[in-house]
């Protein structure tokens, strides 16, 4: 959980135009949604951490199990923006800081 804390911290710049570029997120909503959506990832991989494959954080089945804990509803709710646009982002969210995790790159 360390390395995705630093990532957060760290690359959040690039997770920010990440954002920006693949869906339309203003910089301000889009920074305030790395903060938000960082906070629940966070916690989602808290309570999973035991059943993900800690070889490749970046796998797929990775990304399903910790999407399927983040509270969108709660992150549309604090930007003002539908679910739907809170999942897009998270779509793409989630992988870049997984991959990021990973020792990958990540393009905007």
């Amino acid at each position: 959980m360390e390395t995705l804390e630093i990532v957060l911290v760290r690359r959040a710049p690039d997770l920010v135009r990440v954002l920006v570029s693949r869906t339309g997120f203003s910089r301000e909503r889009a920074e305030r949604f790395v903060i938000l959506a960082g906070t629940d990832l966070l916690e989602s991989y808290r309570w999973q951490a035991d059943t993900l494959d800690q070889q490749s954080l970046s796998a797929p089945g990775n990304v399903r199990d910790l999407l399927s804990m983040i509270r969108a509803d709660r992150i549309a709710s604090s930007l003002g923006v539908p679910p739907a646009e809170v999942w897009s982002g998270l779509r793409d969210f989630v992988p870049s800081v997984l991959q990021l995790a990973d020792g990958g790159r990540i393009y905007a």
